[in-house]
Order: C-alpha cells, then sequence, then structure tokens
C-alpha cells in the first residue's frame, strides 16, 4: 500500500531537526482545514506528546494495548519501521467541526480505529489544551493509538485515557 506524502511531510522524514529524530511540530495541520490557532494548538500538542514518549515508560502503551487482532500495537510500529515519536508524524489532524460527534461537546478528537486522519474538535481542543497542555498531549496519544488500530468498548475511551495518562505522565 503506497502512502501520499506531502512536501512538508517529506521535510520531516528527511530529518531535519534534531539527528535521528522527526520533528513533528515541523508538519503542519492547517492544509486539512484547521484554523491557523488551533493548527498551533496540535502542533504544540504534537510536540510535547512526541516528548512524553522519550520516557521508556510511556513508550509502553504501544505494547499494551492491541489492534482489533489482538496484536500489540508495537508490531504496527515495527512493520512500519517506525519508533512511537516518529509516528506521530505520520498521523494527520484534520477539522472535525462538522462531525456530529464533535457537537456532543465531551470530544476533543477522534478517529477511527486504523485511519491516520484524526479529527480535531477545535474549540473543545482548545479548551483541553488551555487548561492543561498535558491533557492536550495525552489526548494526542489516544488518537494516535486508534490510528494504529486500537478499538473501543473494551477497553472504553475513559480507560484508555487514564492509562495513557498513568504511563505518560498526564
Amino acid at each position: 500500500m503506497r502512502q501520499r506524502v506531502t512536501i512538508l511531510g517529506m521535510v520531516v522524514l528527511l530529518g531535519i531537526g534534531a539527528p535521528g529524530r522527526v520533528q513533528p511540530a515541523l508538519r503542519t495541520a492547517r492544509g486539512l482545514g484547521l484554523s491557523p490557532v488551533h493548527a498551533q494548538i496540535v502542533e504544540r500538542a504534537l510536540a510535547g506528546a512526541a516528548r512524553r514518549l522519550d520516557d521508556p515508560g510511556c513508550r509502553q502503551i504501544f505494547t499494551e494495548f492491541h489492534d482489533g487482532s489482538g496484536a500489540p500495537l508495537q508490531d504496527r510500529l515495527d512493520a512500519l519501521g517506525v519508533s512511537g515519536q516518529d509516528y506521530l508524524s505520520l498521523v494527520h489532524f484534520a477539522d472535525g467541526s462538522t462531525r456530529r460527534t464533535c457537537h456532543r461537546g465531551d470530544v476533543a478528537a477522534l478517529t477511527a480505529p486504523g485511519s491516520r486522519v484524526v479529527y480535531v474538535c477545535g474549540r473543545l481542543f482548545q479548551e483541553v489544551a488551555a487548561r492543561s497542555a498535558a491533557r492536550a498531549e495525552i489526548v494526542v496519544l489516544h488518537e494516535a493509538l486508534h490510528t494504529l488500530g486500537l478499538g473501543e468498548n473494551p477497553p472504553d475511551s475513559l480507560t484508555i485515557t487514564r492509562r495513557v495518562g498513568e504511563r505518560c505522565g498526564g
């Protein structure tokens, strides 16, 4: 399966920034319909989430959670040949304001298991980030797990968020 790579995504993949490390903050989310303000908030949360993954305890989320077939999510990362930090640069963030789920008022972001697109509920994600940058970073990591194939129910959304927070210092 071929992946489409944007020009800015290629800059990230070429490793501009710290040696041996993809810099998620270099990839812009603006091209996917996010307002410049929301895109900037997402980029900050991505950078913070990547920093959290420097901790080996945080990286355990990829072995602790499994996809629908029962395989650890780390297997997906291994198949792609990327670390958890690098994987974050492969996830696209888009405006979710037209999605019904964003109108519930309790969802900051959403995706479907295996999709590399995370829809951001801009207003609520902004409020979450304003209250706690750590919480916004945990939301990014939670959604990244779904993009790797993690479903819900079980485990439910609150359990996933709680566990990511425990592992990643949120």
